[in-house]
């Protein structure tokens, strides 16, 4: 039975009624200095500790657990209104007649009261009581299905929160899943059209090749990762796009120093540079230079990716699979806690890709 007692709970009930004695001491008190029939004559060691002894030490605390036991097993077994309101009528009765029996017997025994109650004062006391009674065991019940209640919702909440992340957990992984093979793919073809051009650089850049992917597998597990473990990442892709373009391609880098520890989500620029170098390239434009910037705003982590290009179309829906990933994995992580845009700039001087999420450093 210690296993099913909520101890908490029964510190709880004890302290309800510890307050319910308090109120009914207080009001004996003062009646008493009122010399009001009845409680004149009463010893002030009666008045105080009688009370005390008889109902809150001897009797309510085993009560109180059983009621706390009953209660529970009609809550487990999720009993209808109808037949959980009459079960507690029914030990409400049970409850106030012990509470009048074990009173008559204790002022017996301890004050030699008569053990008649059928007397006219006897019967007053009875009804006085049974109110006072009766509203202490609805206080009792009361406690303790709001307890549980608040418990059950908790608990609910509780599991909501994690099936949120597990969900959100498969769901990351099942779209790093389609970013690795979209990504490979890419960079293969990159080789394939080198190596009729330069197979000491198509040689060089399966070298690069190797290096990124296992960065990668360092990462793969995890969903944020440092802004200093995403551009070791980058860098190694950089390296492969400056041998594949050669002196046609210039990428400038600039990274806040305070950023390095700030999180973001892993391999989250190098889609946005591969699209934006493979946009960038046109028959006016043949040098491509391409800018990162990692900054902080407002307690925002800003990515920006300007390149020199030819304008695009601004929403960004025609990009592929890589910007349609990125967009579902900032929305699930950050639901509506981020913003991801394109824009022309002006005089169709290139193309600005901007990322803000929330900064959370590491």
């Amino acid at each position: 039975m210690k296993n099913r007692i909520d101890k908490k709970l029964f510190a709880i009930l004890i302290g309800y009624m510890a307050a319910y004695h308090v109120v009914y001491i207080s009001k004996m008190v003062i009646l008493k200095f009122m010399n009001e029939p009845g409680y004149i004559d009463i010893s002030w060691a009666r008045l105080l500790f009688g009370t005390i002894l008889c109902n809150f030490v001897f009797l309510m605390p085993p009560i109180i657990i059983l009621i706390m036991l009953a209660t529970k097993r009609m809550i487990d077994q999720n009993l209808g209104w109808l037949s959980s309101l009459g079960l507690h009528f029914f030990f409400s009765l049970v409850y106030f007649f012990l509470v009048i029996f074990w009173n008559t017997i204790y002022n017996y025994y301890v004050y030699g009261e008569s053990l008649d109650l059928f007397n006219r004062e006897a019967l007053l006391n009875v009804l006085y009581g049974s109110t006072l009674n009766f509203l202490g065991y609805v206080g009792f019940i009361t406690i303790i299905y709001s307890y549980y209640y608040v418990q059950r919702i908790r608990k609910s909440e509780k599991q909501k929160v994690e099936l949120t992340r597990q969900l959100q957990y498969v769901k990351m992984q099942a779209l790093k899943s389609q970013l690795n093979p979209h990504f490979l793919f890419n960079t293969l073809n990159s080789i394939s059209s080198l190596i009729k051009e330069d197979a000491h650089k198509a040689q060089h850049m399966i070298g690069n090749l190797g290096d990124l992917f296992r960065q990668v597998l360092l990462v793969q597990d995890e969903n944020m990762i440092s802004v200093h473990k995403e551009m070791l990442i980058l860098n190694k892709y950089l390296e492969i796009m400056r041998t594949r373009f050669s002196d046609h391609l210039l990428i400038n880098i600039m990274v806040n120093k305070e950023m390095e520890e700030a999180l973001i989500p892993s391999m989250l620029i190098q889609p946005i540079l591969e699209n934006s170098i493979k946009y960038g390239y046109s028959y006016e434009s043949i040098n491509l230079e391409v800018n990162l910037s990692i900054f902080e705003d407002n307690g925002y982590l800003v990515v920006e990716i300007q390149n020199n290009g030819p304008s695009v179309n601004e929403d960004g829906q025609n990009w592929g699979l890589g910007i349609a990933n990125i967009r579902e994995r900032l929305r699930t992580l950050f639901e509506d806690r981020f913003s991801f845009s394109f824009s022309n700039l002006e005089n169709e001087q290139g193309v600005m890709t901007s990322i803000k999420i929330p900064l959370v450093l590491s």
